[in-house]
């Protein structure tokens, strides 16, 4: 009797114990679903991260229930540990008991450097919490402390600051609710430095303890082979060599840099658009010599300025080395403060919700005049995509598009299909092509045909007054779901007119949300099967003086300009069979 009593506790508990991590998995999902803003963004993560997880046990899964062992990512890290431990190459490919070759689950890395200066003990504790959250999130953290503040003293006694503040670190994280939560451990003696080159020669050091579940914490101290002592080096040039030593191991599929964080008091990229607050998004490839001028004009202290202008390098320089090494641009950089860190709400933490939707909490596209624009100090970065601008200034003859495809400057078929697979229909090409022929304005192409806008100089019958006009604004569906790119469109869209721009949109356009986001404001009539959007500094009342002198329309009667928008809108014919 005594023996169906146990295994009848014995069965009540497993089930209690599946119920437990069978609701915890379930949790997880919701909580996604609710964090990510669209069903596109919530697919994107899962599809990415689902390997990190196992929902084998859960009835809406489309995976199979009787999985081998190495298909789980725990037993694929303990055989990756047996194998560092054996000074086995734990880089060889993985096989089942049939001798079917396994997919490895790779280690989804996010490297945080952070600026150990004045965090407080309750910052810290939010930070832990948002490492807790990053964990459940499927990835795994590694720390880079930062100490460039330090003066250039003995090494002895910086070395004695850096291990009580280490350790201090390690109690603040280390001392959580729950102790399963996460582990941390201090390593040092990581980095070697040989004729001015650092490198790492022990890699294992730190993906053991990741494999474990433990977050490592790097102290930025190297070795110097040729002078066989120890020294303090700048935290950038140790975070370059781990990112590269790390993405040499990433051609065996075994982990992926999915984030570089900077925590940093100073926070994001500071823009003189959004009144010295940080840049949203930076796109390198298009930004980053015009950001990097931006810096050196003066509206901000020098010291500060090389602050902002070393962290915006450092960037630049490790996101370009994992392009260029993994050749894509999956890796994306951060810029943030202890405070914002500390934030433990999925949807108000720019590191959390980034690694749910791979975007910032806001839209850079989103007018930085209008005072629903939230102000942040987060700044996301991705290396990006290449943007090409043909406006008449910069074309040396007639600017027509019979010209630009004539140079080959413009791909026509490759702009066609472009404009068929956005649009989801056909275009009447000859047609289209005709009519905008001599009044194009702007071109736009982002990437190799990903994006594209077109703009066009439009008058009204009875006005002489030409209009900037967005006359088509195409994406291709592969990617639309691709963060930032409409973005980065738009935002050169507003540059390139600044004083005036309309487009129309049908009313049954699921976009008009998001267009009416970025326009001064938007109008339709009953009869008519267009919304009519527009924007520009003749609209804005607080535009500075010397920048109105510039608009040629001076001081505007808003209700002919509307009647004006109105009839160019209308008139316009459709360009799609």
């Amino acid at each position: 009797m005594s023996k169906l009593k146990a295994l009848n506790r014995q069965f009540i508990s497993n089930i209690e114990t599946h119920k437990a991590v069978t609701d915890a998995k379930r949790n997880l999902i919701l909580s996604i679903l609710k964090s990510t803003t669209t069903k596109r963004e919530a697919k994107n993560y899962l599809t990415k991260y689902q390997n990190q997880f196992d929902f084998s046990d859960l009835e809406f899964s489309n995976s199979s229930s009787a999985l081998a062992p190495l298909n789980k990512k725990e037993n694929q890290r303990e055989l990756f540990i047996q194998r560092f431990l054996n000074r086995q190459n734990p880089f060889v490919n993985i096989y089942d008991e049939d001798e079917v070759k396994l997919k490895k689950i790779p280690l989804r890395l996010a490297i945080f450097k952070i600026k150990f200066t004045t965090i407080t003990k309750q910052q810290w504790s939010g930070i832990a919490e948002t490492f807790k959250r990053l964990i459940h999130l499927g990835i795994s953290p590694i720390i880079l402390l930062d100490f460039d503040h330090l003066p250039n003293t003995t090494f002895k006694n910086n070395e004695l600051y850096i291990t009580d503040q280490s350790n201090k670190l390690l109690n603040r994280l280390g001392k959580h609710e729950d102790d399963d939560d996460f582990q941390v451990t201090i390593l040092r003696s990581l980095f070697n430095k040989r004729n001015g080159r650092v490198s790492i020669d022990s890699l294992e050091s730190i993906l053991i303890p990741l494999y474990q579940g433990t977050i490592p914490i790097l102290q930025p101290i190297a070795y110097n082979m040729n002078t066989n002592t120890q020294e303090f080096l700048k935290s950038d040039s140790l975070l370059f060599a781990l990112c590269s030593a790390l993405v040499e191991k990433r051609t065996n599929n075994l982990l992926s840099i999915e984030k570089i964080v900077m925590i940093d008091p100073l926070g994001g990229i500071p823009s003189i658009e959004r009144k010295q607050t940080s840049h949203v998004f930076i796109n390198l490839s298009q930004e980053y010599s015009d950001i990097l001028s931006e810096l050196f004009i003066g509206h901000i202290s020098p010291k500060l300025r090389d602050l902002h202008v070393s962290n915006l390098n450092s960037m630049n320089e490790i996101l370009s080395f994992i392009r260029e090494r993994s050749g894509n641009d999956d890796t994306t950089g951060i810029i943030t403060t202890p405070e914002i860190m500390s934030i433990n709400n999925d949807q108000l933490n720019p590191i959390i919700y980034n690694v749910l939707t791979d975007r910032a909490i806001i839209s850079s596209s989103l007018p930085s005049s209008n005072k629903r624009t939230p102000q942040v100090s987060t700044t996301i970065i991705k290396k990006g995509v290449d943007v090409q601008v043909i406006e008449k200034d910069t074309y040396p003859g007639e600017f027509t598009m019979g010209n630009l495809f004539k140079d080959n400057l413009i791909d026509k078929e490759k702009l066609i299909t472009l404009l068929n697979d956005s649009f989801g229909k056909p275009l009447d090409s000859e047609e289209y092509f005709k009519r905008i022929d001599k009044s194009l304005a702007t071109f736009i192409l982002v990437g190799d045909y990903d994006g594209a806008a077109i703009l066009t100089w439009e008058k009204s019958q009875n006005s002489n007054h030409k209009v900037a006009y967005l006359d088509k604004f195409a994406i291709a569906k592969r990617n639309q779901g691709l963060p930032g790119l409409a973005d980065i469109i738009f935002k050169i869209i507003l540059q390139s007119h600044p004083s005036e721009l309309i487009w129309r949109s049908r009313k049954v356009n699921p976009v008009n949300k998001w267009y009416f986001e970025r326009c001064c404001g938007c109008m339709s009539s009953p009869e008519s099967q267009w919304k009519i959007f527009y924007t520009g500094d003749i609209f804005d009342k607080r535009i500075d003086r010397l920048k109105r002198k510039l608009i040629p329309a001076g001081v505007i009667n808003v209700g002919e300009k509307l009647k004006e928008y109105s009839e160019i809108c209308e008139s316009i014919p459709p360009s799609f069979r």
